[in-house]
């Protein structure tokens, strides 16, 4: 949470008091985090709107989980975009697996189409970040 306090400019104790716990998913209210970004517009800190207004597109746009929250997933995709200039491709897909597979868990069946697909993708990607480290 040091590195969410950070970007979004609200402490690490108010973190802790608003984060909250929906259906198991862990994540802070959109409310809390739209009203930070008021105040920040307000106090003219425009570096940290821009981050809250980006942690608002990972959280409500690319990875919806609960109606509300901003959920921990999200945060973790936003932060490791904004400080390692991650590429969020790779999280979008892990997304869109998990959200496949609990699909296919209800109804008892399974992901047969995606997988070489996602598989495919993770391993480029896996292999270009290694060939980048070289």
């Amino acid at each position: 949470m040091a590195r969410v306090e950070k970007v979004v400019k609200i402490s690490a104790q108010e973190l802790d008091r608003v984060k909250q716990n929906r259906n198991g998913v862990v994540g802070i209210p959109r409310k809390r985090l739209e009203e930070k970004a008021k105040a920040l517009a307000d106090q003219g800190e425009w570096t940290s709107f821009i981050d809250v207004l980006a942690l608002f597109v990972f959280g409500i746009i690319l990875f919806p989980s609960v109606d509300g929250l901003v959920d921990l997933a999200a945060i973790d995709a936003f932060l490791a975009y904004h400080h390692n200039k991650e590429s969020s491709v790779i999280a979008i897909l892990a997304d869109d697996y998990d959200m496949f597979d609990r699909r296919c868990e209800k109804s008892n069946t399974r992901i047969v189409c995606c997988t070489p697909t996602l598989y495919a993708v993770s391993y480029t990607h896996l292999r270009a970040h290694e060939t980048s480290l070289h």
